[in-house]
């Protein structure tokens, strides 16, 4: 076998690999495809709540420096939200669930309370571009994080409009999800 035709071996033989291996690649996407559209979509993950939960006894600092007391929070369920702006996925979330919380409330369906555990005000409003949105407080002190169990940001619970929390959303979500809607709206929310 000479040089030349010892090389053009080489040559088809790496060809034919190369081929096998592109129509395995495309077998193997093509099943992951099937898989993904014959999958349910992911629920909106939540944690049930005990139903004897009452809001705990918290205040938060709104920016105009009047006080919120959560208990005062009742007559039409809340959705409260903990985040801060040095917090990546709360930064990335919270203008969806801004967004959400304004159609909702729009709609009288529901209230927004965007809770930032930030040190001050400052901070607060050159994320906002000097104006804070409404519904947007400030925790004031570590104490109101740890009333409400509060150790990883973002975190968000539903409050019923009895003032019960019922839901807790540890961690982001995508707030523009149809399940969030249905489920925020009691259209499929669990029975206490």
């Amino acid at each position: 076998m000479t040089a030349r035709s010892h090389l053009r071996a080489i040559v088809v033989t790496a060809g034919v690999l190369v081929l096998v291996q592109a129509l395995a690649m495309g077998l193997y996407w093509a099943v992951e495809r099937r898989h993904d559209a014959e999958r349910p979509s992911r629920p909106f993950a939540y944690e049930r709540l005990h139903a004897a939960d009452p809001v705990p006894d918290a205040t938060f600092e709104q920016p105009d420096g009047t006080l919120l007391r959560a208990t005062a929070l009742r007559g039409r369920p809340v959705l409260l939200h903990f985040w801060a702006t040095w917090c990546a996925p709360c930064r990335a979330e919270l203008p969806r669930l801004l967004e959400l919380g304004r159609q909702l409330e729009k709609a009288g369906r529901l209230q927004l309370v965007a809770v930032s555990v930030d040190e001050n005000w400052d901070v607060v409003r050159a994320f906002f571009g000097g104006e804070v949105p409404p519904g947007v407080v400030r925790a004031g002190s570590p104490a109101v994080q740890r009333r409400f169990g509060v150790s990883t940001l973002p975190d968000t619970f539903l409050v019923e409009a009895d003032g019960r929390m019922s839901l807790r959303f540890t961690g982001a979500r995508d707030w523009r999800a149809p399940e969030a809607t249905t489920l925020l709206l009691g259209q499929e929310r669990p029975a206490p």
